[in-house]
């Protein structure tokens, strides 16, 4: 959510100081890049914690507002397989740290605990990445939970990107209202599952027995 939000304040800047910066020799920088150079690095940085925000704006600016989100979309189904791959390889180094959590985990709510990992606030990309794999969220749900809304928040910071060299008032205004419904969408999303997980029982508890 706060990202989204970042995203819309970012863009009210250009707005604003738009006079002291020239988006469209960004922009024209921005084509002269090679872009598989700029693919590898969008898919590797979000890997070792770098702001994968940052680098859906550059895609944007860079690719445009549909091959932007198509690339990362690409991108973050490679990431996640990486992600998930990297923390099995890798298990026994992290896997004691999370064991008390993992057995504290509903039953049958690893799609849940997905979604709202990936709705929590401020929440690092990376981080949701990697700590879902540990507390035992099989790759199927991971993927299916995980992937679309990654992309999904992604489409504010693309856009974003997209429209550097050309805001309006009208396109900040509509980039507003589209990050801000994202946002009051998200945040509802949030509040229900977290209502919906302290109402479960943990694993340690046992299965829920039928009313």
């Amino acid at each position: 959510m706060w990202v989204r939000l970042g995203a819309v304040v970012a863009g009210l800047a250009l707005w604003l100081f738009h006079d002291r910066i020239d988006p469209a020799a960004i922009h024209a920088y921005a084509s002269r890049l090679n872009g598989f150079a700029v693919f590898g690095l969008l898919t590797v940085l979000p890997l070792i914690g770098f702001p994968a925000s940052v680098l859906h704006v550059a895609a944007g600016i860079r690719f445009g507002i549909w091959l932007g989100l198509a690339l990362v979309a690409a991108s973050i189904g490679i990431q996640l397989l990486a992600s998930y791959g990297l923390v099995h390889l890798f298990r026994d180094r992290f896997a004691r740290r999370f064991d008390r959590l993992k057995q504290r985990i509903p039953h049958g709510a690893h799609a849940s605990i997905c979604i709202f990992a990936v709705l929590l606030p401020g929440a690092p990309f990376a981080a949701i990445n990697y700590v879902l794999p540990l507390i035992g969220v099989r790759l199927r749900t991971y993927l299916l939970c995980c992937w679309p809304l990654h992309v999904l928040r992604s489409t504010v910071t693309v856009l974003l990107g997209d429209q550097t060299d050309k805001l309006t008032p009208t396109r900040v205004t509509v980039l507003a209202a589209y990050a801000l419904a994202l946002a009051v969408v998200s945040g509802w999303l949030y509040r229900r599952l977290r209502r919906q997980l302290a109402d479960q029982p943990s694993a340690e508890d046992g299965p829920m027995l039928p009313a």
